[in-house]
């Protein structure tokens, strides 16, 4: 009786959401152009044996995975459980509780990133402006001495989720008709903070250290009626309507000044986040130069194109971005 040779240790499992591909005859294959066909064919140019394993809601199938791969490394490219973006921090869970090194953020900085006023008060502390903000938790609308206009926004929302034209709100009425829009979707507290009027400033950061890029800013190259004044989720996801208002990225032009504070507070940020590897923060420039930090994602978009061709992160080639990952993560002590 011959034994069935064993295979070599699986050197990098990709962790996916499982709605981001479908099984076929060869196993699960994530879908064609996406994020997530992107880092696989890139860490595949890289190393010997990697493996792609969708995060099954059940769990147990994706431990028994894990544990028969034993890889050496967990590319970890989740967002979401159940459609739960909250849960995100659950499965860093599980990947620790398994004692698997993974890259990015761990359970702790995933809570503290996602929950947009938690974040807020903890850059608030390090003497970083924030946007002025209450929360609304039930159907109440107290709003205190916030100054119209608002921004409506979940509490734990990522990115722009939820985030459209009319989450911008200049009356009571209009806040309590988006308050009532968005809970029909979203059982979450919401959060409602001042409008900053300015820049976009999209800022990466890569390794521990960490090493901050160059900021990207969100340029709308046909202003006027209708045009967009805030970052929608419309702007990331319609490329139709980013070429209706000629809307893309460039590197930002700032002053040595400004970019000596971003640097500084970027860092800053990162620690007290408790992001790891790899993460994007949000910030809105002042007409007066103030830098004004609105959120934290520890997990950004990772498509090479995700600010324009090969602009997925400021200065960085596609395949050092995600070597750059998986050195930074591999560095980590597992406990």
């Amino acid at each position: 009786m011959t034994s069935r040779k064993r295979q070599p240790r699986c050197d990098i499992a990709v962790l996916v959401d499982v709605e981001t591909g479908s099984d076929g005859t060869r196993g699960f294959r994530p879908d064609a152009g996406s994020m997530e066909s992107a880092v696989l064919e890139c860490l595949r140019a890289q190393h010997h044996r990697v493996e792609i394993v969708p995060f099954d809601p059940g769990i147990d199938a994706t431990i028994g995975r894990l544990r028969e791969l034993d890889p050496r490394l967990v590319f970890n490219l989740t967002e979401w459980l159940d459609g739960d973006r909250r849960l995100d921090a659950a499965i860093a869970g599980v990947l620790e509780a398994l004692k698997l090194r993974y890259t990015g953020t761990g359970p702790v900085g995933m809570h503290l990133a996602r929950d947009k006023a938690l974040s807020k008060a903890i850059v608030a502390s390090l003497g970083v402006a924030v946007p002025r903000h209450v929360i609304l938790d039930g159907h109440g609308m107290r709003t205190g001495t916030l100054a119209y206009p608002l921004i409506v926004k979940p509490q734990f929302g990522d990115g722009s989720d939820e985030i459209g034209r009319n989450s911008l709100v200049r009356t009571p009425g209009e806040l309590a008709r988006r308050a009532k829009a968005v809970r029909r979707r979203v059982r979450a507290p919401l959060l409602v903070e001042e409008y900053v009027p300015g820049r976009d400033l999209f800022v990466g950061l890569l390794g521990n250290k960490p090493r901050v890029l160059a900021p990207l800013e969100l340029v709308v190259g046909k202003p006027g009626a209708g045009a967009p004044s805030i970052a929608t989720s419309r702007i990331k996801t319609n490329a139709a309507y980013r070429a209706k208002w000629k809307i893309g990225y460039r590197t930002a032009r700032l002053s040595v000044g400004v970019l000596r504070a971003v640097e500084k507070a970027s860092a800053r940020i990162f620690h007290a986040l408790q992001l790891r590897d790899y993460a994007r923060l949000d910030y809105r420039l002042t007409p007066d130069n103030e830098l004004v930090f609105l959120e934290a994602n520890p997990n950004p978009d990772l498509s090479p194109h995700t600010f324009g061709q090969n602009r997925c992160f400021a200065g960085v080639a596609y395949s050092d971005l995600i070597g750059g990952i998986v050195d930074a993560a591999m560095k980590r002590r597992v406990d």
